[in-house]
C-alpha cells in the first residue's frame, strides 16, 4: 500500500502540468487568453478551472486513501505519501478558489 501511496505522490507533478495545460486549452477554446488583464467572466472561469482543478487534485486521493491504508495496517511510514496529497489537495482547491471568491 505504501508503494502505492508514493507512486500516486510520485504523478503529482504530472497532474500539475496537466492541469495547467488543461486550463488554458479551455479557456482559449471559449476565446479567452490566460494572461489578459480583462475580467474574464464567471462561468468561463468555472468551465475550464473545475476540469484542471479536477486534474490536479486526481492523484492525491488515492495517495491518501493508500497512505492511510497503509498506516492502518500497520506501515507507519504510510502516513507521509498521505500528509502530502492532503496537503496538494488543501492547496490546489484553495489556491483556485480563494482568488475567485476575493476577486468579485
Amino acid at each position: 500500500m505504501v508503494r502505492y501511496a508514493w507512486i500516486c505522490v510520485a504523478v503529482l507533478p504530472v497532474s500539475f502540468v496537466a492541469a495547467m495545460i488543461l486550463g488554458d486549452a479551455l479557456l482559449s477554446l471559449q476565446g479567452y487568453d490566460s494572461g489578459t488583464e480583462s475580467p474574464i467572466p464567471i462561468g468561463v472561469l468555472l468551465l475550464a478551472g473545475i476540469p484542471a482543478v479536477l486534474v490536479l487534485i486526481a492523484p492525491t486521493v488515492p495517495a491518501m486513501w493508500f497512505g492511510f491504508r497503509a498506516r492502518r495496517l500497520g506501515a507507519s511510514s504510510g502516513l507521509i505519501p498521505a500528509v502530502i496529497g492532503a496537503t496538494v489537495l488543501a492547496f490546489g482547491v484553495l489556491t483556485n478558489t480563494l482568488p475567485l471568491l476575493f476577486s468579485r
